[in-house]
């Protein structure tokens, strides 16, 4: 009868040491459930700061694009009639040259 009482005894300890680690599990349980709570938070601010960074782009960024665009389209204008007025001057050029050939001959 004795053994059987230590026999108890000793599994109603190691219950106890049971029931005391699973109050270790449950705390820590609890402390990762907080720690994803707040992986949470911390990933819906990255969304909230995403969507800031994309309107920013899309607002900022995309005006700056088509501005350099049109600036692009004035400058080739620009750069056309000089040009063209490059090819005047040279027309202009190879006619006095021949007038002035023509002189020296003359003379």
């Amino acid at each position: 009868m004795e053994e059987i009482l230590k026999q108890i005894l000793g599994e109603v300890k190691g219950l106890k040491q049971d029931v005391g680690e699973l109050k270790g599990l449950r705390q820590d349980v609890q402390g990762l459930q907080q720690a994803m709570r707040g992986l949470k938070q911390d990933v819906g601010e990255l969304k909230t700061s995403m969507v800031k960074i994309e309107s920013r782009i899309e607002n900022e960024v995309i005006e700056k694009i088509r501005a350099l665009f049109d600036a692009r389209e004035v400058q080739q204008d620009v750069n056309q009639r000089v040009i063209s007025t490059l090819d005047r001057i040279e027309a202009k050029i190879d006619v006095l040259q021949l007038e002035t050939a023509h002189i020296r001959r003359v003379k």
